[in-house]
């Protein structure tokens, strides 16, 4: 496994739902690393160097059997610690007949697997995000993916002024940047960005799912959790109760987002998403219409985001513009992590 300058190795990263695998063989790539994934007779997640060592065959492409994984190419098959248990053209096992075998732990609807050159000490745990499990909350995940660096969806991410313009139809209105107050602070590794918006229209989504017509206070707290992980507290409360603090009564959306951008390759993302919100708070049909527009929201991200990889050129002198200032604190923090993990590599 080889150290890149745009990742961090020895973390836990998001590699699948858990809804996604199952007892047939998934392929997947995290930080240029080949992965496979299944369950076994247990239905705990195995995950291997997805390379056979006899002819770097993918084992994605052969068959689970019992807790194994047989290639399908010339049958070669191995445990779930990645050793070598049966030739079927000889009786002896060869030396070094082995695939790299990766920790997993799955944790409130995800897969999180460790990609480092090293065991994960007691205390590197995978990001905690309790409301996805909290008992009064429902949950709804996505899995999707996009051309680019993971980088760029974190930039996204941290300014969500891109809300009157990428996604005027839906989230977004007028006054999410023109009236937004915001703070940038950095706490350890994090990044934590607080905006809020007073006496704005509300977004044409939100009008459609609470039937409210009149203007209202807005807040968005945005926070960078390293590797990858973006956590947001979002939502609008009638103009004047009070804002983030205004009784339940008085808020109109309220919900919790995390949004994890795991690194493929160095030009390519998979997009992991969750959101949680009170039980009684929206209908069925209400919990439809959110769900269905943010995943328009979320596409139309990842064409804006595919765009600027396109055209990405790190000769190129681009601006910035005071609410760039979480994305400047969030990738000062993540170089740092990464130059301090180069220099013990």
């Amino acid at each position: 496994m080889s150290q890149t300058k745009t990742f961090l190795l020895n973390r836990w990263y998001v590699v699948a739902l858990t809804s996604e695998v199952s007892k047939s063989p998934l392929a997947r790539t995290v930080t240029g690393q080949k992965i496979v994934l299944y369950r076994d007779t247990k239905d705990a997640v195995v995950a291997l160097e997805d390379r056979c060592a006899h002819r770097q065959a993918p084992l994605s492409l052969g068959e689970v059997i019992g807790d194994n994984i047989q290639c399908g190419y010339h049958g070669l098959t191995f445990d779930p610690a990645g050793s070598c248990i049966r030739v079927p053209s000889q009786k002896r096992i060869p030396p070094g007949a082995c695939v790299h075998s990766y920790p997993t732990i799955e944790k409130q609807g995800f897969v999180h697997l460790w990609t480092g050159n090293r065991q994960p000490t007691a205390e590197e745990k995978p990001f905690d995000f309790p409301f996805a499990a909290m008992e009064g909350h429902n949950a709804r995940y996505a899995a999707l993916g996009g051309k680019f660096d993971y980088r760029l969806l974190i930039d996204n991410l941290m300014d969500l002024t891109h809300l009157g313009f990428t996604h005027k139809n839906t989230i977004g209105t007028g006054g999410v940047a023109e009236s937004g107050k915001a703070n940038t602070e950095r706490r350890g590794d994090r990044v934590i960005v607080t905006r809020e918006m007073e006496n704005i229209a509300p977004a044409p989504t939100h009008v459609e799912v609470t039937g409210y017509t009149g203007n209202v206070d807005r807040w968005q707290i945005i926070e960078y959790i390293p590797p990858c992980f973006i956590s947001l507290q979002v939502g609008n409360a009638k103009h004047g109760a009070g804002g983030f603090n205004a009784a339940p009564a008085e808020k109109l959306i309220n919900r919790r987002t995390l949004h994890i951008a795991t690194p493929e390759t160095e030009s390519t993302t998979h997009y992991f998403w969750v959101s949680t919100y009170p039980s009684e708070s929206m209908t069925p049909d209400q919990e439809r219409t959110i769900y269905d527009h943010t995943m328009k929201v979320l596409d139309e991200d990842i064409q804006m985001i595919e765009g600027q990889q396109k055209r990405y050129d790190p000769n190129f002198e681009m601006i910035d513009i005071n609410e760039d200032a979480g994305q400047i604190s969030m990738r000062a923090a993540l170089d740092q992590l990464i130059a301090e993990e180069q220099k013990t590599a």
